[in-house]
């Protein structure tokens, strides 16, 4: 992912620090979250002057701009190995779609505060934004081609519609739970409990997978009980 937004620096002792700043602003999201990320703590943190910095940037959207493309790069290499980790398994339907989804809610987890600052920068940042969104879309369809691997497990009879709905109906459970996003987003966080809501949501997308539409009637078309 080619997001940066930074002058580069040619010489080796440049790089270094700037590459010092990109870590020391994702460690300070990481920790606190947007409104904590300062050019300011930046410089303390990095070591890096704040004439330095701005020898890199021109401002604190330019740096989030270029933070953000580190981090998602490398969260989509880590998401990419875990499915690869999950498809080396070679598990029937019945087991992947609770590992996978219980992977993507481990993943979701351990960089929400990342991911929301990035979400909250988009709002008012349209490259921050279409690059979040990028990001979501290689998520969806790593997700969904593992569950497609499967397809001959599937009783839905449309698998590509199903196989999206699943992460979409995941992710979006996932997400309002740990209040990713806006402070809109964050009044339904951490609401009951996360290990039950990650094996139930397991079972639903399985349970959408392998139920076969064409057998029930407009009539019985309803949650099995």
């Amino acid at each position: 992912m080619d997001t940066t937004h930074a002058r580069p620096p040619k010489q080796r002792r440049s790089r270094q620090s700037y590459d010092r700043m990109l870590d020391a602003a994702i460690e300070i999201l990481k920790e606190d979250g947007l409104p904590a990320l300062t050019l300011a703590e930046v410089s303390r943190r990095s070591r890096v002057s704040i004439g330095s910095i701005y020898c890199r940037v021109n401002s604190k959207e330019d740096l989030i701009r270029d933070v953000q493309g580190r981090a998602l790069t490398g969260m989509e290499q880590e998401f990419a190995a875990l499915v690869n980790r999950v498809r080396r398994k070679g598990l029937p339907l019945r087991e992947l779609v609770p590992s996978i989804v219980r992977e993507l809610a481990l993943y979701l987890r351990r960089h929400a505060t990342l991911l929301t600052a990035f979400m909250q920068s988009g709002a008012q940042d349209p490259l921050v934004e279409a690059a979040g969104r990028k990001a979501f879309q290689q998520n969806a369809l790593d997700f969904r081609l593992i569950l497609l691997e499967r397809h001959a497990e599937f009783r839905h009879p449309d698998p590509e519609h199903a196989a999206s709905t699943c992460f979409m109906v995941v992710y979006g459970a996932l997400a309002r739970y740990l209040g990713l996003g806006t402070a809109v987003a964050a009044d339904g966080a951490g609401e009951g409990d996360w290990k039950q809501l990650v094996e139930d949501l397991g079972l639903m997308a399985l349970a959408f997978l392998v139920v076969d539409l064409r057998q029930m009637s407009q009539g019985e078309r309803k949650a099995p009980r």
